[in-house]
């Protein structure tokens, strides 16, 4: 309290009220307070008193998206793994928003977790400050490849996407189209786009830019992919979704449509979710690990904790690889 007031030219109690959000400080002060407290990294404290010096139990974890089911197996994982011994999760969900992450991580740190499970690589330079300074085990999930702040738990949606690209042009397909999830703050997606320009390069394979999309994780997403593509008058003999959501949405909009999948367009998906696999066709998809994932992180976490010789200082990558499930819908 005495360092934000002598930063922002105000007395403790001053600073102590303009946190709280009390009426009686002015705006204007109230700002200067809050700037004091981003440049200086304070975390308010919410558990000072609750938590001893043996750690607070608690792991905070944070998800892009709750309405996206892919991250649900995830964190059952992460509880399955925890609960039994002891400890509890606390979930923050920042609709792939940078800005929302940190506002999470400044708030979860408060709480005294004991570690802290971030979705990806992608945050800000303040997110990443605030968990050096906060010194506490740290996992990037659901990716592998970028230099990890700590320790990184998932797969290479790089190699994914660039391996059901291949398939794609193995079955005989050459006019390949592309439709991901919206890329602002996720590299995951920017990753699996990578892949499969990649793949299409190493088949000597033309990219139709005008093909390749990117749009919000949703079912509706993938009907509106429908309707641009029946509307095409040169249509794509395949088209790789690199989401279940969306592709979901298009091949039931398909059918609407009167395309046939796969005679019509082929249609490769990403996340072997269970819809995929009872819808009809059956959806050709990347199999990820979602429940490994959330299992390993909370694992290495566990380990780093109690000084474990295997992960204390240890592996810092640990890929759980992918598979490609072949169905009928390419």
């Amino acid at each position: 309290m005495r360092d934000l007031g002598r930063a922002a030219g105000v007395a403790p109690i001053t600073v102590s009220r303009a946190l709280r959000g009390d009426p009686s400080v002015l705006p204007a002060t109230r700002q200067a307070v809050i700037k004091a407290a981003k440049d200086l990294g304070y975390v308010k404290n919410h558990a000072a008193r609750a938590f001893s010096r043996r750690g607070s139990k608690l792991f905070a974890l944070i998800v892009p998206n709750v309405s996206n089911s892919v991250f649900a197996e995830t964190i059952d994982g992460l509880t399955d793994f925890l609960t039994p011994i002891g400890y509890s999760l606390s979930i923050g969900y920042s609709g792939y928003s940078t800005e929302n992450e940190e506002h999470f991580v400044r708030t979860l740190l408060g709480y005294n977790p004991d570690g802290m499970i971030l979705t990806g690589f992608t945050h800000s330079k303040a997110t990443r400050a605030l968990l050096k300074q906060a010194g506490i085990p740290v996992v990037e999930m659901w990716n592998v490849g970028p230099k990890p702040i700590d320790m990184a738990v998932g797969f290479s949606n790089f190699e994914a996407a660039r391996a059901m690209t291949h398939y794609l042009v193995e079955r005989g397909h050459k006019r390949i189209h592309y439709a991901g999830g919206a890329q602002v703050a996720n590299e995951r997606t920017r990753a699996r786009e990578l892949g499969y320009r990649k793949a299409m390069g190493e088949a000597g394979l033309r990219v139709d830019e005008s093909g390749v999309v990117s749009m919000p994780l949703e079912f509706t997403s993938g009907c509106e992919l429908a309707r641009s593509v029946a509307a095409r008058r040169q249509k794509p003999e395949a088209i790789f979704i690199a989401s279940d959501v969306i592709a979901s949405g298009f091949v039931l909009e398909c059918r609407r449509q009167g395309l046939s999948i796969p005679d019509d367009i082929a249609v490769a998906g990403f996340d072997n979710t269970a819809l995929s696999g009872i819808m009809e066709p059956p959806l050709t998809t990347v199999q990820v690990p979602r429940r490994e994932i959330g299992e390993v992180a909370a694992k290495v976490l566990v380990q780093r904790l109690q000084g474990s010789a295997e992960d204390a200082r240890g592996k810092r990558e640990h890929d759980l690889g992918f598979e490609i499930i072949k169905r009928r819908s390419a």
